[in-house]
């Protein structure tokens, strides 16, 4: 007599069972979630690309993968020094027509701040990657398009290029935004080096971007073809820019299990804590807008009773002793500074022997000049100028990060021994309402040696000597360094230290509004001193070569101009310092 093996049976699990056992899949009694079947049924192909996940380390070296390379690429706006001389000379665009395209791009990269960094705060990250990607592609390859279709001389040709290059400096700000939110959120316990790091290679992409310029697939009969050069910039942004927008993600952090050993206050584990914390105060997420210094900056802000004073566009509009005078200041050594750094093709040009100001009667100074010339072509002097600024600007941002903190340390928040988290009364004081007493005292630990706005006041001086020895005494490329080195290496630290000055003063959490109006300012500096050297440029050209001035004369006045601004600013940043305490 056979016996058949009846069927196990089904095991219960009670609600008090559940968190302890980890595969419940086929004897779980828990019902479907239909809402997420339907969901899953109707995604459409894209959605599954856009929330694929990958493990952490797979995912944390793809997002610092993604800000490097999108962070190397951002600033193609700052790359017209290696071709703009040339679309100028092919177009026989004017000086002041030059320079309208570099302003362009400028405003591109200002105005469009705003509208940019809040899609990036509303949607993420990788939406403001993808719509630089976009952007990117629409500038470069419009411009390459134009340059193929304009002949020389047409009529509005220039401002054609200026609104193709609107676009390249708008990708560039989406991709600033995207790199510095990314990096701030997703490494809050590294604040300054998440920020430093991106900062630095921005700094180095306008290096990077030109190098390539140098390879011989984009000459032509010895000089550099724009139109090459600008297609293959076309292709290579908007496709990092699309590697961003697939694997840039904000990384959040790992909470170890909290029965493992050492929980002191400084252990890892604990520090994590603290940020969640902050960051659940703060609602931070991948759409939270920068915070300078990260989630712990605002913790004062948040804390200290009555200091939470939540700016608008309109109070700060209202700001006349403040904002306004704050504005005025940082416009008058940005401007120059930018002017400069954007026009440093056309100085060096202006510096270059004319082709066309040989006489036979000089026969010697012809072969001496024409020696200088073919030994250093025009590309190569304006590509090395390029890594200059580059290079200087990114060491500045660098060194002025870590000096302004030993000079001018922050706020140490410690334990506030009135503070009675259960609402105890104290002993001392015989308070019992901890609403009123805020969990941290801010002390300063260490004496202010100089501070930031004394720091940045100090850079404006330096840069207006800059300025000054340029204008004096400047004749040939072989001196240009002084202007390059000073210049990227002061507005690097003048643009490290202003948005320290804001954030210090306006708060943490109003930092993005504030600083996106400041910068409104620095725009306006930009096209002012632009437009200086554009009109001054072009009326002292030479008869027998109306497009381009030749000798120092074209950028004297205006480095003499420059000079004197620099020297107000320097004195505006220490006064407003004084009134702001920063």
């Amino acid at each position: 007599m056979s016996t058949s093996r009846s069927p196990p049976l089904p095991t219960v699990v009670y609600d008090t069972e559940r968190g302890s056992l980890s595969a419940l899949s086929d004897d779980s009694l828990l019902p479907p979630d239909i809402d997420k079947l339907l969901a899953e049924k109707k995604r459409r192909w894209y959605s599954s690309l856009r929330q694929f996940e990958l493990p952490r380390r797979w995912q944390i070296g793809l997002t610092c993968l993604s800000i490097t390379l999108s962070a190397c690429q951002a600033n193609g706006v700052y790359c017209w020094p290696t071709y703009g001389p040339v679309v100028a000379k092919q177009l026989s665009l004017t000086g002041s027509q030059a320079q309208t395209i570099v302003v362009g791009g400028i405003l591109g990269v200002y105005i469009m701040a705003a509208p940019l960094g809040s899609l990036t705060d509303r949607y993420g990250v990788r939406v403001g990657s993808a719509v630089s990607a976009a952007l990117a592609a629409l500038g470069y390859l419009s411009f390459a398009v134009l340059l193929s279709t304009l002949e020389p001389g047409a009529t509005y040709a220039h401002l054609w290029l200026t609104a193709a290059y609107f676009c390249v400096g708008a990708a560039t700000v989406g991709s600033y935004f995207a790199c510095l939110t990314c990096a701030s959120l997703s490494f809050p316990s590294h604040p300054t080096l998440s920020l430093s790091v991106p900062l630095s290679l921005l700094g180095l992409s306008s290096l990077v971007l030109s190098s390539f310029s140098s390879l011989p697939i984009f000459s032509s009969s010895s000089e550099l073809d724009p139109r090459k050069f600008l297609i293959f910039l076309g292709i290579l942004s908007p496709s990092v820019n699309l590697f961003a927008a697939l694997f840039m993600r904000v990384i959040p952090p790992s909470i170890s299990s909290p029965n493992s050993p050492n929980l002191g206050p400084t252990s890892p584990l604990m520090q994590s804590f603290h940020g969640e914390f902050l960051s659940q105060s703060l609602h931070l997420d991948e759409r939270t807008p920068l915070l300078i210094g990260g989630p712990d900056a605002a913790l004062q802000e948040i804390e200290e009773v009555g200091r939470e004073i939540k700016w608008t566009a309109w109070g700060l509009f209202k700001d006349w002793e403040g904002f306004w005078v704050f504005g005025l200041v940082l416009a008058l050594c940005i401007g120059p500074s930018e002017t400069i750094i954007a026009s440093i093709g056309s100085i060096l040009t202006s510096l270059l022997p004319s082709t066309t100001s040989f006489t036979p009667s000089s026969s010697i100074s012809f072969l001496s000049q024409f020696t200088i010339f073919t030994q250093s072509s025009a590309l190569s002097l304006r590509n090395k100028h390029v890594y200059i600024l580059s290079f200087s600007g990114t060491i500045s941002r660098l060194l002025t990060g870590f000096i302004a903190d030993r000079l001018s340390p922050p706020l140490v928040a410690i334990p506030n021994p009135a503070y009675k988290p259960d609402g105890e009364p104290d002993s001392r004081s015989g308070s019992s309402s901890s609403d009123d007493i805020p969990p941290h005292l801010f002390v300063r630990q260490k004496p202010v040696i100089v501070s930031r706005s004394v720091y940045a006041g100090i850079c404006g001086i330096f840069l207006a000597g800059v300025f000054a020895w340029s204008a004096g005494w400047l004749e040939s490329e072989r001196g240009l360094w002084v202007l390059s080195a000073g210049t990227g290496a002061l507005y690097g630290s003048l643009f490290t230290l202003s948005p320290a000055i804001v954030s210090a003063h306006f708060g943490p959490t109003n930092f993005g509004l504030a600083w996106g109006m400041v910068s409104y300012f620095a725009a306006l500096g930009s096209v002012l001193f632009s437009y200086l050297y554009a009109f001054i440029s072009e009326s002292q050209a030479e008869q027998l070569s109306p497009t381009q001035c030749y000798g120092p004369h074209c950028f004297r006045t205006t480095l003499y101009v420059s000079a004197i601004c620099c020297v107000g600013s320097a004195i505006g940043f220490v006064f407003i310092g004084r009134r702001w305490n920063v």
